[in-house]
Order: structure tokens, then sequence, then C-alpha cells
């Protein structure tokens, strides 16, 4: 069984540079991976990856990325929380993101 959150960052007619958060996702006893898919990166239209490891704690950044992204690998620990964050998006630009919980 996996886990698995993904979504769209969208603009309208102007640019975003403020962050936008996806819905979080704890991380239950077993996986040990994440796989991140992204469509619509590049250099002007960023994510980047955040965990915490207590409840309501503060987010740490982890990986910022700019280009596209197929199933690439992310260790994940029990207990962890992780979300993917927009950095910025030129106006009229998505991108979608799929995090995923290897089982």
């Amino acid at each position: 069984m996996s886990v698995t959150v993904s979504g769209t960052f969208a603009t309208g007619n102007a640019a975003s540079s403020g962050t936008h958060a996806s819905p979080s996702l704890l991380v239950p006893r077993g996986p040990t991976t994440a796989r991140l898919s992204t469509v619509g990166c590049d250099a002007s239209n960023t994510i980047k990856t955040q965990k915490r490891t207590a409840p309501g704690g503060a987010w740490s950044d982890q990986v910022t990325y700019n280009s596209e992204q197929t199933n690439t690998a992310i260790t994940v620990a029990e207990g962890e929380e992780w979300q993917i964050v927009s950095i910025a998006l030129q106006a009229l630009r998505q991108v979608s993101y799929k995090f995923t919980l290897e089982a």
C-alpha cells in the first residue's frame, strides 16, 4: 500500500513569489523512501521539499527543484512529516507534483 500527496501549484495573470504548501504527509512505520515526480518545474518555476520531525514543530528546507523530476528517491524516516512548497511561479504557469511513500 502506498500513500500519496499530489496536486498543482498554479498562477493567474500575475507571477507568484510567495510560498504555497501542499498537504503534509506523515511517514508511518515501514517506508524509508519516498518518490517525487513533478511536471512544469524549470529555472523560473521552482518548488522545494520541507520536513519536520516533531508535530507542530518548525519546517526545515530540504531540496529545491528547478527541473522536472521523475520518481526521484528521497530518504524518509518514521514520524517525519513532509510537504512540497512552491517558491516561485511565473504568470500563467503551473507545477504539478506527486509525492509517494513506498510501501
